[in-house]
């Protein structure tokens, strides 16, 4: 073993090493012996929870195909060290990725999930000569780095960014039309549309990781049971969170900024809402989401509830407030433009799939309709396809629109993505 060199990796690196099919090496192998192949190494999870989403693997002579978290440390034991033995956020790891090879303990394989193999990548690198781990630039992933896994999408649109976009923007309505369907749905069989708003906005407060305990919450003490003063109302809304919600929905509260807590977000709804439902209602169904100046003003309102930075707010406009005035009638079709919301993981890896990894962000982040169509064509065509990326339906109706007389003759603007 050379000291210097152990000494130079961080789990940074290792977690690079895994990502990045140029440099993980031939020949992987579990613990046990049996031959590993990754098909994909699964998706660079940069929020809490483990190192890798959604990963396929093929395993022994037969190549048995497993689909998981993979979960990357420098040392065996961190599995117990960090306390991932007792995560529910770990019950999907199906493999445990480390630089050093052992010990590992009884009890540490026992720690694992059921079906989690253990792979060393240390022994495999560490005596080549033509790996150093200085020559990783970390500051490349996720993002300048994809797995070389691939990716039709970015070949079959980079002849036109126009075409890119266009996509994007069809994305982004079927994606909120079809919040917009369910929402209807929901005032049929709930019979209060105040309420169905109240449960839309809550789980919006919980972000993803506590949307569904947020939405029990509001289930627990419905708008109608508030006590109209936000004192009041945050105090009993957190003693039903943890006294009744925490019981069937658990919080998620491990590595979640303080500005994002539970107890936060709580205190925002009952600024929000104590007392105030119906007037809130009635003040964003004045503003006009076609247009900019309306989005602004619907903001600013839902900013009275500190501290909800404008980014969450404009969250809650295109999941929520404009879901919900289509499903009212109030507003006919999704806008061309809507307010922005932050950029997350999910948004950015589709962006540099479909466009290629030397595109301008600004072509997308400047209109939350595009961002909402990241996270369509994310969750109907890559999650449905994955990791098999020829089989993708958005890139077969992409080359066959290519290859009909219409196209030749004159190129369209836009190419749907299929579901």
């Amino acid at each position: 073993m050379f000291d210097g060199f152990d000494d130079a990796l961080t789990e940074r690196h290792v977690q690079a090493v895994w990502y990045d099919a140029a440099l993980r090496p031939d020949g992987l192998r579990t613990s046990g012996g049996a031959e590993v192949r990754v098909a994909d190494p699964g998706r660079w999870n940069l929020e809490a929870g483990p190192d890798f989403r959604d990963a396929v693997l093929e395993i022994g002579p037969e190549r048995r195909r497993v689909r998981g978290d993979v979960e990357v440390h420098m040392r065996t034991s961190d599995w117990i060290a960090h306390g991932h033995a007792n995560d529910p956020a770990y019950a999907n790891v199906v493999a445990h990725v480390t630089w050093h090879p052992g010990p590992q303990t009884t009890a540490g394989y026992a720690s694992l999930p059921r079906r989690c193999i253990h792979i060393c990548l240390g022994d495999l690198l560490r005596t080549r000569p033509d790996f150093s781990p200085d020559e990783i630039d970390l500051a490349a992933y996720p993002y300048a780095r994809l797995p070389s896994t691939p990716r039709p999408c970015e070949t079959a649109f980079a002849r036109s960014t126009d075409d890119a976009l266009e996509l994007l923007r069809i994305a982004g309505e079927r994606r909120l039309d079809g919040k917009t369907r369910r929402l209807a749905a929901l005032f049929v069989r709930r019979g209060d549309r105040a309420q169905v708003f109240y449960e839309e906005m809550m789980a919006a407060f919980g972000y993803k990781h506590n949307a569904a305990p947020f939405r029990a919450l509001a289930q627990t003490i419905p708008w109608r049971d508030l006590p109209p003063r936000p004192e009041a109302a945050d105090t009993a809304l957190s003693c039903a969170a943890w006294l009744e919600v925490a019981r069937r929905v658990p919080w998620h509260t491990a590595n979640v900024r303080p500005n994002n807590s539970p107890g936060r977000r709580i205190s925002a709804a009952a600024m929000l809402f104590a007392g105030a439902l119906p007037g809130l209602l009635q003040r964003l169904g004045t503003c006009d989401f076609a247009t900019r100046g309306g989005q602004r003003s619907a903001i600013e309102i839902l900013r009275t509830a500190q501290p909800l930075g404008m980014r969450r707010a404009a969250a809650m406009l295109a999941n929520v407030l404009i879901p919900f005035a289509m499903a009212e009638g109030r507003l006919s079709r999704a806008p061309e433009w809507i307010f922005p919301e932050e950029l997350n993981s999910t948004a950015r890896l589709m962006a540099f799939r479909i466009l290629g990894r030397d595109h301008n962000p600004a072509l997308y982040s400047g209109n939350g309709l595009l961002i909402q169509g990241l996270l369509h064509i994310h969750r109907t065509c890559c999650l449905a396809v994955h990791p098999d990326c020829s089989e993708c339906p958005l890139v077969r109706q992409h080359a066959a629109t290519c290859a009909s007389p219409a196209y030749t003759e004159t190129p369209p603007t836009s190419s749907e993505p299929s579901g």
